[in-house]
């Protein structure tokens, strides 16, 4: 049995940390901006809470395990308070399968990754470090585990297809001054999507799982680098 959770920073301490800082960032932010930055994957549904969907008494269930994760923003304020951006984030999160009977518990996991690639528009409300944001974009799953399923043979056709989902993003950020010339933004967004992981999906019971609705935080601190003013 293998199991890991990722380590990563907690949401609590991110904006504790960010809010004692002084609240003047916005006032030294460039046109365009380059933000690479780091953070935590928390994965908020399981994937199938019976993943055979045959009511027995032993259930499998599935789920994302909580992560580390790397990405980078690339953003253009078009006013003082609208902009737009893009952003991309790879978190190397297992993907694990539990068989449940009673108050009896088996895990295993396996090597996966999530990647998120996403548009968005960002509002800033005068006179303040806030912003908001609002977008879409793919979620897509891979690696060891999910190749598995994929290519195994009793799989349905086109499985590998259903590896990737269309999200919708909401998230609130904010910038926090360290020095006149150094900010950090911290920001928490929320990938929500639909996704059939067919983690037991055989020729008959092809549809078993169904879409289920996925709820994905993704939780980072990054630092802006200012590409124009």
């Amino acid at each position: 049995m293998i199991k890991r959770i990722g380590r990563g920073l907690t949401l609590a301490g991110i904006l504790a940390g960010a809010a004692a800082a002084v609240p003047s960032a916005a006032h030294a932010q460039g046109k365009i901006e380059l933000t690479p930055f780091v953070g935590s994957y928390y994965a908020l549904a399981k994937m199938c809470s019976d993943c055979e969907n045959n009511g027995n008494t032993i259930k499998l269930t599935a789920h994302q395990l909580s992560a580390a994760t790397i990405g980078g923003r690339l953003s253009y304020w078009l006013s003082n308070t609208m902009g737009i951006e893009g952003a991309f984030a790879y978190t190397p999160s297992q993907a694990e399968e539990r068989f449940q009977v009673s108050d009896f518990g088996l895990a295993a996991s396996g090597k996966g990754r999530i990647i998120q690639a996403s548009g968005r528009v960002l509002f800033r409300p005068q006179r303040t470090n806030l912003h908001f944001t609002v977008g879409a974009g793919i979620v897509s799953r891979g690696d060891t585990v999910w190749q598995a399923f994929q290519f195994r043979d009793d799989s349905p056709d086109s499985i590998g297809a259903k590896l990737t989902s269309v999200a919708g993003i909401l998230g609130v950020g904010v910038r926090a001054s360290v020095t006149p010339k150094f900010a950090l933004n911290v920001s928490a967004e929320l990938n929500l999507y639909s996704f059939d992981p067919h983690l037991a999906a055989t020729p008959a019971t092809s549809s078993a799982n169904g879409g289920k609705l996925q709820a994905d935080l993704l939780v980072s601190v990054g630092v802006p680098i200012s590409l124009s003013h």
